[in-house]
């Protein structure tokens, strides 16, 4: 099973026991192919499957009713959960577009071949995501656009960026 944390459910939706679901990135394509979604009750406990059985988008987030998630209560049981879905649930992206995943634990370097560290999460802003890097004890915020970022190559495990002026600093 190669379940990926794909959002967080935000608060109960209506009295029907709708949820909203935040995903980790802006990417709402995805929601409407999803049929199932994973979540973990405890640290110890292994992944509840859940059915989606209806789905919506409303204000930028995510509408879910899940099977058997009929009321209020019910709902709030699942406020806080992290989602998780089976990687092979996700649909194929186009050239050019990753699933925040991807790129967590990725090396990133300028264009030189410095080192600036590894790529341990993402902030989504809604201009643009930066990725953030650390290095010991040094964190970089890098905005995840064309002129900066130039290369991400996931069969080598490395981002390759061209940093502007105070961007290390």
């Amino acid at each position: 099973m190669g379940l990926i944390s794909f959002g967080k459910i935000s608060k109960v939706h209506g009295l029907s026991g709708e949820v909203r679901f935040a995903p980790f990135s802006r990417q709402l394509d995805n929601i409407s192919t999803l049929e199932r979604i994973f979540i973990v009750q405890t640290p110890d406990s292994s992944p509840v499957e859940l059915t989606i059985t209806k789905s919506r988008v409303h204000k930028n987030t995510a509408v879910f009713k899940i099977q058997g998630i009929d009321s209020i209560e019910d709902a709030e049981k699942l406020v806080g959960k992290v989602i998780h879905v089976e990687m092979s649930d996700l649909q194929e992206l186009g050239e050019d577009e990753y699933y925040w995943f991807d790129l967590i634990g990725l090396k990133a370097y300028t264009e030189e071949g410095q080192y600036i560290g590894e790529v341990k999460d993402l902030i989504d802003r809604s201009l643009q995501s930066l990725l953030v890097v650390k290095n010991g004890d040094k964190e970089h915020l890098i905005p995840l656009t064309e002129p900066i970022v130039k290369q991400v190559d996931l069969e080598h495990s490395k981002i390759i960026i061209n940093p502007i002026s105070g961007l290390l600093d």
